[in-house]
């Protein structure tokens, strides 16, 4: 059967359709790596709009149904939405807590992009460590399939590529099913001083009902759209975990935004409240004008004050030498 192929799946185009070929595929590319205790790693890429998402869906959605399970029924456990939620739902699936729902069968957890929400910076240094950890539990405790979505490989750094599987890109040409163009990665060593990561197309057997094989190099898989209960359920966890994140953070910036707001309020008030009570400083600080105080520009460098504050201190100190009789009327 030749040397090296990648799948190799028994299939009669007259009686079968596409895509339960399709599913084969997928089987033998995964299921079977899964059973032969070897973990897997995809990386799943491609512009914005294409599909990713909802492909990594029905990807997931065809691999649990080849073990007789229904996605609907994982959804939520297999999903990560942020990086936060990544820990737990690791943990959960590979039994290390303690989790209401029976996870054994599961072998499969999906990262979907999160770079709108984290740092460019550290999404990188999380997807690369995030592999990493996957990389070595797997070997360790339970074989896992991995499905890293993001939209660019360079997310991940090199070293942590050559632990990948299979890159996909996915694309979506109007009108059409979602195409899933997977390649296989391999280390090219041969010029030790210089080891390479290469990717090469799938390629693998069809045996026909009478055991004739034949080689094929299929260009992409078609994916139909995942159930729609599920890709409305989905929608509703990416939203809900995301705005979590980010109303986390802009109560954070408020939060700190009033702390700073209130600091400054205390700090004029405690320089109006000196040099009321220090009169003959003022003369270094401003001048009477019209039957007030004026400031002069130097304030805000004596005491590091900005413009706002400059004014509001010269307003507060009016008022303040005013109510205590310091200022004729």
């Amino acid at each position: 059967m030749g040397r090296f192929f990648d799948f190799a799946v028994k299939h009669n185009f007259e009686t079968e359709s596409q895509e339960a070929l399709t599913k084969k595929i997928l089987y033998s590319l995964i299921i079977r790596r899964l059973k032969g205790k070897k973990p897997t790693v995809i990386f799943m890429g491609g512009d914005s709009g294409e599909g990713k998402s909802y492909s990594a869906l029905k990807f997931q959605e065809i691999l649990l149904s080849l073990q007789g399970l229904e996605l609907k029924d994982y959804l939520e456990d297999i999903n990560v939405f942020t990086p936060l939620q990544y820990p737990v739902k690791l943990n959960r699936i590979l039994g290390l807590e303690k989790h209401d729902k029976d996870l054994k069968k599961i072998r499969f957890i999906c990262m979907h992009e999160a770079r709108d929400i984290v740092k460019a910076k550290n999404w990188h240094k999380f997807l690369n460590q995030a592999i990493a950890d996957v990389n070595a539990m797997s070997r360790s405790i339970k074989r896992l399939c991995f499905i890293v979505v993001s939209q660019f490989i360079r997310d991940i750094s090199v070293d942590i590529r050559y632990t990948l599987t299979y890159y996909i890109t996915v694309t979506r040409p109007i009108g059409k099913r979602a195409r899933l163009n997977i390649s296989v990665i391999w280390k090219d060593d041969s010029d030790l001083e210089k080891p390479r990561m290469r990717k090469r197309r799938l390629k693998g057997y069809i045996i026909d009902d009478k055991g004739r094989r034949k080689l094929i190099t299929p260009k992409y898989l078609e994916l139909g759209k995942p159930d729609k209960e599920v890709t409305q359920r989905f929608d509703k966890l990416d939203f809900e975990s995301k705005a979590k994140v980010i109303r986390s953070k802009t109560d954070k910036l408020i939060q700190e935004m009033k702390a700073e707001f209130d600091l400054e309020n205390k700090k004029v008030k405690g320089m109006v409240k000196w040099y009321i009570e220090n009169p003959e400083s003022l003369t270094h600080i401003g001048k009477r004008y019209r039957g007030k105080w004026k400031v002069k520009p130097d304030i805000k460098l004596i005491h590091d004050l900005t413009d706002s504050e400059a004014k509001d201190f010269e307003t507060k100190l009016n008022e303040g030498m005013k109510n205590k009789g310091l200022l004729a009327e």
